[in-house]
């Protein structure tokens, strides 16, 4: 029996150096130890390069106001774990989390002695459906971690899955071309099961054909929006003739949005409950503005991308300071060549995380692009150099630092 929330958490995520993944073999050993509780709730499941964790508390949000008791699982987290598993909106209870994490332990230990090694994802998705099921949910909302055919959460048979954008990410699991990608997340489509997509290039779409055509899935692609009304802090937007307001910032949230939207009519969600789900949608660190300061997760070409169109659309020739930090495992020279330019100085800092790149290594890169930058220690310090620029402060490179600055400037309490 754990004594606290931090131990569980730790067993959890100490399983990432002792955990052998073999496909889902572990994972259904895993649950069938623990009842099967992912039988026990209707589901939505999400795959994606960028935009899954948008789309899921879109359609969370959606179920909610339809007044469905809801579960939402996603990764990775802020500042605690607990917000991976979330029921209503809030994150697991302490309590519940040593609880149920205890008795996953235990049923673990018994795997062991079979050798079924379970991973960190593995255990955390186990514990998220024993808690949604412990909760009795309705609807949970289900969010893949890496690719879809082989991730630990695809042992669920859901009323619909989605699909948001495609990029290139984790290419040395998943494959070096988009299409390559495409056909892992599309891994996620069940027999008879439909299936919603975000409208893509061709050669990804036509993957996802072939796959729903293979598998006897009904596949709706979700259009692009036609924006209204846009600012920093929100947009208005017609969809099949139907008006929308998103306080979810950035132009790619309209094709989440339309994915949800499409998703839900699909399920026969009520309309009124759609309008107000995507009305009230939050998703913290995700161009989100914090007390004046723009926080945002993005860590790949894609999200840097989205993160420069919003800005060049909503602030014009502003003074941008970028606070960055990165993963080594990620596209850092990518991300630099899309953020540097629009940048008058960047500061480069790091979590204490073994994956991040140093700050004086992610400096180099932004330099070799020709930014004016500064290396600076903690996340902490980065953000008092920040605050001493004027004009507009942006922190991205990773949530790892977005999470780190919002619980600096807006406390523990994320949700």
């Amino acid at each position: 029996m754990f004594k606290t929330a931090t131990e569980a958490a730790d067993w959890i995520q100490g399983a990432r150096y002792k955990g052998q993944k073999n496909g889902l073999e572990n994972m259904r050993a895993l649950l069938t130890a623990l009842g099967n509780p992912q039988n026990q709730f209707r589901s939505v499941h999400i795959a994606g390069t960028n935009g899954k964790g948008s789309t899921a508390a879109y359609t969370e949000s959606i179920l909610r106001q339809a007044g469905y008791r809801t579960g939402m699982y996603t990764s990775p987290y802020l500042i605690t774990y607990n917000e991976r598993v979330q029921v209503m909106g809030k994150p697991i209870p302490d309590a519940d989390l040593i609880s149920l994490t205890s008795r996953i332990r235990q049923v673990t230990e018994t795997l062991l002695e079979k050798n079924v090694f379970p991973t960190t994802f593995e255990l955390g998705t186990a514990l998220a459906f024993a808690y949604f099921a412990q909760q009795q949910v309705d609807f949970a909302v289900i969010e893949v971690g890496i690719g879809g055919r082989l991730d630990s959460t695809n042992v669920i048979l859901p009323e619909i899955s989605l699909v948001a954008a495609i990029g290139l990410d984790h290419t040395k699991i998943l494959g070096d071309t988009v299409e390559a990608i495409a056909r892992e997340k599309a891994g996620i489509f069940k027999p008879g099961v439909p299936c919603v997509v975000q409208d893509q290039q061709d050669s990804i779409l036509q993957v996802f054909r072939e796959t729903a055509r293979e598998r006897g899935c009904p596949l709706t692609i979700a259009p692009m929006p036609e924006i209204l009304e846009e600012s920093a802090y929100g947009t208005k937007f017609r969809l099949n003739g139907v008006d929308y307001e998103t306080g979810l910032c950035g132009r790619h949230q309209l094709k989440n949005a339309s994915l949800a939207i499409c998703a839900m009519k699909e399920l026969g969600v009520d309309q009124t409950a759609i309008r107000a789900g995507i009305a009230r949608a939050k998703w913290p660190c995700r161009l989100e503005w914090v007390n004046g300061v723009l926080i945002d997760g993005a860590h790949n070409p894609q999200g840097a991308r989205a993160l420069r169109d919003y800005l060049e659309s909503c602030f014009p020739g502003e003074k941008i300071t970028l606070v960055t930090g990165m993963m080594r495992d990620k596209q850092m020279e990518a991300c630099a060549a899309i953020l540097a330019p629009l940048c008058k100085k960047v500061i480069c800092t790091a979590v204490e995380e073994s994956r991040a790149a140093s700050p004086e290594e992610l400096a180099e890169v932004y330099a070799r692009e020709g930014a004016a930058v500064q290396a600076v220690a903690g996340v902490g310090n980065a953000l008092e150099q920040a605050m001493a620029e004027d004009g507009i402060r942006v922190f991205a490179g990773s949530l790892y630092i977005a999470g780190a600055v919002r619980e600096l400037l807006a406390g523990s309490e994320c949700f």
